[in-house]
């Protein structure tokens, strides 16, 4: 069974572009070339707003070009190239926004965000550090800070860190619910199921609540809680392919290879390029005597993830184990 990807549930911080204030020009005269950043910002904000983000980034490398000090407009390009996906340049552009004014919260904020998009870890925890220097009432920090301590193992620091979320901003259903898988990572899954419940009855129809309070029954050893639960979640958003994938282990321990191959099947229709049901529906075929299409699988779940590969093949030696202590009626000419 699966737990969520700890990438799933970072949250993006408030981006609030960098916009250009007549209070701050009466306030503080302009340069010619400060106006004449100011302009293009002003029309770059106007397109991204509108989501013309190439149209948003050429304007915004104007506006760089007249002011190279003018922090606002580093920044606002790095958002352009968030949302392109361009995370590398992004966190070069934060980078600058920062060195130019070394409080621009937002500027950690978001960098932090383009750092876990490319899994860094390290990177992510000490910009959310700074944000909460800063500004230590910010519930997301602390609870953008516990993801990336969990997703390095340091699931006590990141409890510490959801608890704090939580106590800022107790309505808040994902913090419970990131509590709760942490809690279920470290063994505490009636913990874990008292905080996704919590999640559910802020929210109740938080898919991911529903999904991972399932796991952490399943865990505890609750199989009918969690086949609701999982049942509940593919209902509320049937396109959700980890609650498939969860159902489809669930139906495994009960010896369902039918239906669990059916559901990792359609985890794989709505996740393609997901090595993990590739290599769990083999599994199923392999105990069906289905040996072609098993192969098949895990061909493809090691293209995919050659990492698999000795975790994978312990499961294959169990299931072939599995298959001679318990052999079918057929391959010793059945019952006389």
């Amino acid at each position: 069974m699966k737990l969520k990807s700890i990438l799933a549930s970072f949250i993006i911080f408030q981006s609030v572009l960098c916009w250009v204030s007549l209070a701050i020009a009466a306030a503080q005269p302009l340069t010619p070339r400060a106006v004449t950043a100011s302009a293009y910002i002003e029309r770059g904000n106007s397109w991204f707003t509108k989501g013309e983000n190439e149209r948003a980034l050429a304007d915004y490398d104007l506006a760089i070009a007249s002011d190279p000090g003018h922090a606002g407009a580093y920044y606002n390009r790095a958002l352009s190239r968030y949302r392109m996906k361009d995370y590398e340049r992004a966190i070069s552009d934060f980078t600058r926004a920062i060195q130019l004014n070394p409080r621009y919260i937002e500027a950690y904020g978001e960098r932090s965000a383009a750092r876990y998009a490319l899994g860094d870890l390290d990177g992510v925890i000490s910009d959310l550090s700074k944000v909460i220097e800063l500004d230590p009432r910010l519930a997301i920090a602390w609870n953008n800070r516990g993801l990336a301590r969990s997703g390095k193992g340091d699931h006590q620091g990141a409890l510490a860190d959801f608890d704090r979320a939580i106590k800022l901003d107790p309505r808040r259903a994902v913090f419970y619910d990131n509590r709760g898988v942490a809690r279920s990572r470290i063994g505490d899954f009636s913990g874990a199921i008292s905080d996704h419940t919590q999640a559910i009855k802020l929210k109740p129809d938080f898919v991911e609540a529903w999904n991972d309070r399932g796991a952490a029954r399943q865990f505890k050893g609750d199989l009918d809680g969690a086949l609701a639960d999982y049942n509940q979640a593919i209902k509320l958003d049937p396109r959700f392919a980890d609650a498939w994938f969860n159902r489809a282990t669930y139906w495994k321990a009960n010896g369902n290879l039918e239906r669990a191959e059916a559901d990792f099947t359609q985890a794989i229709e709505l996740k393609p390029y997901w090595a993990d049901a590739y290599g769990q529906r083999g599994l199923m075929r392999l105990l069906s005597d289905r040996d072609g299409e098993a192969e098949k699988d895990f061909a493809r779940c090691l293209a995919l993830n050659k990492n698999l590969k000795q975790s994978l093949d312990r499961l294959i030696a169990e299931a072939k184990q599995q298959l001679f202590c318990n052999p079918k009626p057929e391959q010793t000419g059945g019952k006389k």
